[in-house]
């Protein structure tokens, strides 16, 4: 074999390989910044998704008095930046995608009965503090929210620490 072809294959594979550590580094150091960890100190992955959401807690409830109209919250490893309505009700967490021009995007509303959130965990979304949401047991999703969001709901009378 020429070794000008030998030395491009040898030079390829060796990218290559260091393209795949590359990644696998970064997935674990992205997933250890957007981790939630218990004050025992286990960690609480992202699970589940919207979809899961809606399979459980579907509503057709209209919204009634929003906490936040844009708010970015993150259900599973799905984000929605900037176009959720969440509400606070005395049923449970009202959560409605609301996107300009597209509206709900084909997402149904959820309302999450206040006893199917069964634990929360310091988290961060947009590094920033936030708190993530552990819904049922067994867990049908996970759902991050601001601190601050999370701190209106706690000032509402719902939710514990």
């Amino acid at each position: 074999m020429d070794p000008v072809v030998l030395s491009m294959i040898v030079e390829t594979v060796v990218t290559l390989i260091l393209v795949v550590a590359f990644a696998v580094l970064m997935k674990k150091l992205l997933a250890r910044a957007t981790s939630a960890v218990t004050p025992d100190g286990r960690v609480i992955p992202s699970a589940g998704s919207w979809s899961a959401l809606e399979a459980h807690f579907a509503t057709t409830t209209p919204l009634a008095d929003p906490v936040a109209r844009a708010a970015s919250i993150m259900v599973g490893r799905g984000t929605w930046k900037n176009c959720v309505a969440i509400g606070v009700e005395p049923a449970g967490l009202h959560l409605a995608i609301r996107i300009p021009i597209l509206g709900s995007f084909g997402k149904k509303p959820v309302l999450i009965p206040w006893d199917e959130i069964v634990e929360s965990a310091p988290s961060r979304l947009y590094w920033g503090p936030a708190r993530r949401l552990v819904i049922g047991r067994p867990t049908i999703a996970t759902v991050t929210l601001t601190e601050s969001i999370f701190e209106t709901i706690l000032a509402r009378g719902h939710l514990a620490r």
